[in-house]
């Protein structure tokens, strides 16, 4: 009987106490409850539960993805149930010794003295086997599914989880799994963090992830991405960044040393120079791995690859350099090429607008085909941008714009493919607007986009550069606003009589005068019916002109600044302003934007860089999200109310250019006898006439949705930084902007409604 007991907790199968144990087994008739109920304790209990431990841990290990699993899977055989064995053989052998402790008088084995010593395990072997069930069932249910959803990181999360439940027994034994699956968690960290490399085996269970390439175009940088899903608890957003930015500074310097020349050779290379400082570090770590720990030792590991690598591979001058590009060209910095692009832009479409107008007359259904702008054509528009802006250098300049020639390298102008909402990859969520701007300029959504040249991507990705077109199709659409508005008071025909009729000469023909005073009448007549939407646009064109400089002025270049001064603190220590000709001359490190780039290179030599690349990116990102910020980007009120009201610029621009041909047309028939039979003039005045004064009233009342919207903003009292920044350690290099910088949360919106309200009143 007992040899039977020890076989069935061993694992192996005993037919005499499986059916003796049944309800009408042949043993219950010479069992007493208490006895039966201590055998399937000890058999069905303990023994089943072995054995079904065993078989799932023993499967896991041979078939799962994961080798953290695997190895939690192996452990708990090898280690755990193997302590269960040594318990059943050490209970045997007490029992052959006769030790008093389980044998009783007359060599008696009392039941209860086995069940008491294997006091404990039942509820150790219950936990194994919720974590072996919790580890195989959620495995993918397709055979041969290459996703598994029981990863490392819920692996260790439940591991950690289970510390807490209160037993001292399950604590401990979930501590020593925890080292298990963090141990080997760490050898796939060392692999990418030490040679740049995805672990061969299970990579998919890694949090970092070899992107697909798009379209057959990719860069080192961009191979890589971070699965949120798969990083581990104690693994804050930063320290993810940080391991994922040390592997693709590794891969750069693998394959940037084979195409230059930075004067290291194969054994001096920096990686190896480093690995063995850089294991150290990974081997100072100690499970259970906290957060503070293995962000410490990223950092530190980070922080030597830049020291003594990466300064090389990506000097400052180059960051500093599309930094220029960026603020230039994306922000409208240089005001020119927001000017030439929208004259490219509104001369493109005169042109199709006239070709359409003759299609229509024979092929109406073909003409409409010709509305829709092509790839072609919208890259026409930037050609034509460019060369208006070397034609304003003009011949005799000395200097060559270097910012100039390198924006025509690296920045496109293309259809828009990617979504309208502003996209991130922080950890922080941010609200994204839905209203758009990146159709405004051609009668299809476009974008400017900037080609990221090996190794600017280690401090700029796509999606920083997404987000800086769609601030780039913001801005210019104000810009674009305020153009269209004043050009309405470029029309002539509109404001005055020009030019003005001659008077009768005194004895002359009576009907000289009549048709005098007939001219004088009905221009005050239009002079009056035009007075209120004259009033209108000046009131739109005063408001427009007033959020731009607001932009421009107040909340990009405060931003830069704050930037700026983080980057150089030589440039906050000397006094300068960033941006000012008065800067440059007393030969700070500030830098303008318009000043040829040989002239700016010349102004003060650059030391070595104070900020690590990785530091750099993150404090770009911080940028780049208190700017969206102070721009109001990110008030879904205030843009759609933007969007709505750029729509009516539009609508009442166009009426006014059509009024004005109408009316020249309409003075020839009436003054000079010049008919168009095919044509009404009177009515079609009539009828635009009608049209501006609804479209007067909605632009009237943009305005002043507009107005409230900043108001309300203002109300608003700041709450928090811009950005919701990762726990750091103190001392690391971390950029925060200023709250004030900004209107995100009312600062800084006041004095635009001051110099509102001052031009309304």
């Amino acid at each position: 009987m007992l040899h039977e007991l020890l076989l069935a907790l061993s694992g192996h199968p005993s037919p005499l106490l499986d059916k003796s144990l049944e309800k009408h087994g042949p043993l219950q008739a010479h069992l007493s409850p208490a006895e039966s109920t201590l055998l399937q304790s000890l058999a069905q209990d303990l023994g089943k539960k072995h054995v079904e431990i065993r078989q799932n841990a023993a499967e896991i290990g041979e078939k799962h993805s994961s080798i953290v699993c695997r190895a939690v899977a192996t452990a708990i055989t090898w280690t755990h149930l193997a302590k269960f064995q040594q318990a059943i053989l050490d209970v045997e052998k007490d029992i052959l010794e006769e030790n008093p402790s389980i044998v009783g008088a007359y060599k008696i084995v009392p039941l209860s003295g086995v069940v008491g010593a294997f006091d404990g395990w039942s509820r150790k072997l219950q936990w194994l086997l919720d974590l072996v069930n919790f580890i195989k069932s959620t495995e993918g249910s397709k055979q041969g599914a290459d996703t598994v959803s029981c990863t490392a990181a819920h692996l260790m999360k439940w591991l950690r989880d289970s510390t807490h439940t209160g037993y001292e027994d399950i604590e401990q034994l979930s501590y020593q799994l925890i080292g298990v699956a963090e141990m080997a968690w760490l050898r796939q960290v060392s692999v990418w963090v030490l040679y740049g490399k995805l672990p061969t085996p299970a990579a998919q269970d890694f949090f970092v992830h070899r992107k697909a390439a798009l379209g057959g175009q990719s860069t080192v940088g961009d191979e890589y991405e971070i699965k949120h899903d798969l990083v581990p608890s104690f693994v804050t957003p930063s320290t993810a960044d940080s391991v994922l930015f040390i592997g693709k500074s590794l891969n750069h310097i693998r394959d940037r040393a084979s195409a230059v020349d930075y004067g290291w050779s194969k054994s001096q290379s920096p990686e190896l120079v480093l690995l063995k400082d850089h294991l150290a570090q990974l081997s100072s770590l100690q499970p259970p791995i906290s957060a503070t720990n293995f962000s410490a030792a990223i950092s530190a590991i980070r922080l030597s690859l830049s020291k003594n690598a990466l300064q090389k591979l990506l000097p400052i001058s180059k960051v500093l350099e599309i930094l220029r590009i960026l603020r230039g060209f994306f922000l409208l910095e240089r005001g020119e090429f927001a000017i030439a692009l929208i004259t490219a832009a509104d001369q493109r479409l005169a042109s199709r607008q006239s070709h359409l107008a003759s299609q229509m007359d024979h092929r109406s259904l073909d003409g409409l085909k010709g509305v829709i702008i092509k790839e072609g054509e919208v890259a026409a528009v930037l050609a034509q941008t460019w060369g208006a802006m070397v034609a304003l250098q003009g011949v005799d300049d000395e200097d060559m714009d270097e910012d100039l020639e390198m924006a025509r390298d690296c920045i496109r102008l293309s259809i828009s493919s990617f979504s309208p909402t502003l996209s991130s990859e922080t950890a922080t969520a941010q609200d994204a607007t839905t209203a758009t701007f990146n159709d405004l300029l051609l009668s299809t959504p476009t974008a400017l986009s900037l080609r990221i040249i090996s190794p600017l991507d280690l401090f700029l990705n796509s999606s920083d550069v997404d987000n800086y077109s769609r601030i780039h199709s913001y801005l210019l659409s104000i810009r674009r606003a305020h153009t269209r508005l004043s050009r309405t008071f470029l029309l002539s025909a509109l404001r005055r009589h020009h030019p003005s009729p001659k008077a009768p000469a005194l004895g002359g023909p009576h009907e000289e005068a009549v048709s005098l005073e007939r001219i004088r009448q009905r221009s005050n007549q239009r002079t009056q019916k035009l007075r209120p939407i004259w009033a209108t646009i000046s009131s739109a064109a005063l408001f427009v002109a007033e959020l731009g400089e607001y932009f421009q002025g107040a909340t990009i270049k405060s931003s830069w600044e704050d930037f700026q001064a983080w980057l150089d603190p030589q440039s906050q220590d000397s006094g300068s302003r960033p941006g000012t000709s008065s800067s440059l001359n007393s030969g700070s490190g500030s830098v303008n934007p318009r000043t040829p780039t040989s002239s700016r290179r010349s102004v003060h030599p650059r030391s070595e860089p104070l900020h690590d690349p990785e530091s750099l990116a993150q404090a770009h990102r911080t940028y780049l999200s208190s700017l969206t910020q102070s721009l109001l980007l990110l008030d879904q009120g205030f843009t759609s109310e933007l969007r709505s009201f750029m729509t009516s610029v539009d609508h009442i621009s166009a009426l006014m250019n059509r009024l004005d041909s109408t009316i020249q047309n309409l003075d020839l028939e009436m003054d000079t006898g010049v008919v168009d039979h095919l044509s009404n003039h009177a009515a079609e005045e009539k009828d635009i006439m009608v049209q501006l004064t609804a479209s007067s009233r909605k632009v009237a009342e943009g305005v002043a949705r507009l107005l409230e919207a900043l108001k309300r903003i203002d109300s608003q009292k700041f709450e928090g930084d811009v950005e919701n920044l990762s726990l750091r350690d103190e001392g690391e290099d971390v950029f925060v902007p200023r709250a004030s910088s900004g209107g995100g949360g009312g600062g800084g919106v006041d004095l635009l409604l001051l110099k509102l309200d001052w031009g309304k009143a």
